[in-house]
């Protein structure tokens, strides 16, 4: 199955990841979507910061949204990571081996990296990529799961976490 950059796109605009404006990345006035906590650190030790210091956005705690889309379901799933040894620890806790795709994309201070799972390059990825610093965030993993099945989400915690 083939996400395209415009479904994914769509995808990436449930994800209820706030600019500094309180709103979702992707405006649409069809759909309401809740927003994530956001609060602004100060780093007082980074690798990813030559400095070590400075203040930065990020989402506070795990967020989900799950959307169906031409008999696809898709959940996107965002959640604060401190350094880069918490992604693989993430993507492990998170990853869905019944998936059609497990896409993916991570930013920590300079470092970013980004996973299309199969789909054609840069199309997948690449747009969650693009979502995360459109929003101006750091230090946050955004996983987009995609099945053609419905029943995928039954073993994830699909609710923000404490």
């Amino acid at each position: 199955m083939h996400m395209g950059a415009s479904k994914a796109t769509l995808i990436i605009s449930l994800i209820p990841l706030p600019g500094l404006s309180r709103r979702p990345i992707f405006s649409t006035s069809k759909v309401k979507f809740p927003i994530a906590m956001i609060s602004t650190a100060t780093a007082r030790s980074c690798s990813s910061n030559p400095k070590g210091q400075g203040a930065f956005l990020t989402v506070e705690g795990r967020f989900t949204c799950e959307r169906e889309i031409k008999k696809s379901k898709f959940i996107a799933i965002a959640a604060h990571i401190s350094d880069l040894r918490e992604v693989e620890t993430f993507l492990t806790e998170v990853r869905d081996s019944r998936a059609t795709h497990n896409c993916w994309a991570y930013k920590v201070g300079d470092h970013y990296r980004s996973h299309d799972d199969g789909e054609p390059s840069g199309t997948a990825g690449k747009p969650i990529y693009s979502a995360i610093v459109s929003s101006g965030l750091d230090r946050v993993i955004v996983v987009v799961i995609s099945s053609s099945t419905s029943g995928i989400s039954e073993e994830l915690n699909l609710e923000p976490e404490d």
